[in-house]
């Protein structure tokens, strides 16, 4: 238990130091929504909105949740709803640890893999951008249900992913996950009840999910594509996983990275020998190629963010490759890997979508609020030198942002790119 501590407090110091910026990013687009929706009207329609039929967002109720108690604990304070985002993260993190140190029966294993999956740059949007929590939220729930089902609570383990889904469909895959470990760790003995129960209840949340509660809207939105496109999105998906940034202008990181992997590459095929580590190398590749789904499918919406699944198997894969080796040498090469994150943290903070977009929200309700118009004035958003009306648009919500921010004055708005605007008063 004392060493469990340690381990917490760790890999919270370690997201903190690395992390620490994104605690300071201001809302964006979606935020704005998702705050409006499901808090600060009266509880029974936020309620409603969050158990509902869905009308601005997907049917995600514990998601949902999420903002529900942020908007109305914290309200405009962005600072409080990226601690509770750090929170599920470092306890992702933390499970991580707790189910690998299960799995591999080895506790440099298992602090190598939750160091790896803390420290990964592709959690990048997930940390930044608020609305990006619904994948880590799902993980973490993932993960506890997982190593729920490790330490035979069964029945907290199936009450945790009915959770996960609830929060990220995505996280149905980990009934991928349940039956990998079942075939490779258990053969003879496969729990085929549990894999049932599991196995039902995520065709029974399918059919409700996607026949209830999936409008046609998003349907045409995130378009399902067996093409030609969905070999890019695979590159570019693995390129992720492996710890590429997403911009360029890395080339020298990218080196550096690319050297790193190969050295790790070598030391994982000698561990492969022992049939342990062959279960947990099989295992991890497995949760890697799952936790691509569906997003492959999806390639025009790509982000790293919907990874979670597919990292927690590259953290094994590299704790895997590390083992055998002295505890100093595998110091360094998690300090290396560490010093390649940040960089790329960096480089990604520098010209990512989700910066720019925060900054263009922060200044135009700063200029609001020096201006100060009259209640029930129109603002107008026209093109301008700061950004385009679109972009102004997008930024803010769809203007819900005018709505958070400045809920008495009962200001309209418009946006130039939509149509014709009457000036402002």
């Amino acid at each position: 238990m004392k060493k469990d501590f340690w381990v917490l407090l760790f890999l919270a110091i370690l997201v903190f130091a690395l992390w620490y910026k994104a605690l300071f990013n201001f809302f964006a687009q979606d935020d704005f929504i998702l705050i409006n929706h499901f808090s600060q009207n009266n509880v029974w329609q936020d309620l409603k909105n969050l158990f509902g039929p869905p009308t601005v967002t997907h049917w995600r109720p514990i998601h949902n949740l999420y903002f529900f108690v942020t908007g109305n604990v914290f309200s405009k304070n962005y600072l409080g709803y990226h601690i509770l985002t750090f929170f599920f993260h470092i306890s992702a993190s933390f499970l991580i640890y707790k189910t690998v140190q299960k799995l591999a029966k080895n506790p440099k294993v298992a602090i190598t893999a939750a160091f790896i999956y803390a420290v990964h740059p592709a959690h990048f949007v997930s940390l930044f951008w608020i609305s990006g929590s619904a994948t880590m939220i799902g993980f973490f729930l993932l993960i506890s249900s997982f190593y729920g089902y490790l330490i035979g609570k069964k029945g907290h383990s199936l009450i945790l992913f009915i959770l996960a889904i609830l929060a990220s469909e995505a996280m149905i895959i980990g009934l991928a996950i349940f039956a990998g470990y079942e075939f490779l760790y258990k053969r003879k003995k496969i729990d085929k009840q549990f894999l049932t129960i599991i196995g039902s209840t995520s065709v029974i949340f399918l059919i409700i999910k996607f026949a209830l509660f999936t409008s046609k809207t998003t349907f045409d939105v995130y378009q399902l594509e067996l093409s030609t496109k969905v070999f890019p999105a695979i590159k570019y998906y693995l390129l992720r996983i492996a710890g590429f940034a997403e911009t360029s202008g890395d080339k020298i990181a990218s080196w550096i990275l690319s050297v790193w992997l190969t050295f790790v590459a070598l030391l994982l095929i000698k561990t492969l020998n022992k049939k342990q580590n062959f279960n947990q190398f099989i295992l991890s590749v497995a949760i890697i190629i799952v936790g691509l789904f569906p997003f492959v499918l999806i390639p025009q919406h790509l982000s790293p963010h919907y990874m979670n699944i597919s990292i927690f198997g590259f953290s094994i894969m590299i704790a895997l490759a590390l083992k055998q080796l002295r505890p100093v040498l595998s110091l360094v090469f998690l300090i290396i890997f560490l010093g390649i994150a940040a960089y790329n943290i960096n480089l990604t903070k520098s010209n990512n979508w989700v910066i720019e977009r925060s900054n263009l929200a922060s200044i135009y309700l700063e200029q609001i609020k020096e201006i100060k118009p009259l209640p029930e004035s129109t603002l107008v958003f026209p093109n301008s030198k700061l950004s385009t009306s679109k972009e102004a648009y997008i930024s803010l919500g769809n203007g819900e942002a005018i709505k958070f921010w400045f809920k008495n004055k009962n200001y309209k708005y418009c946006f130039t790119a939509f149509g014709k605007c009457s000036a402002l008063p």
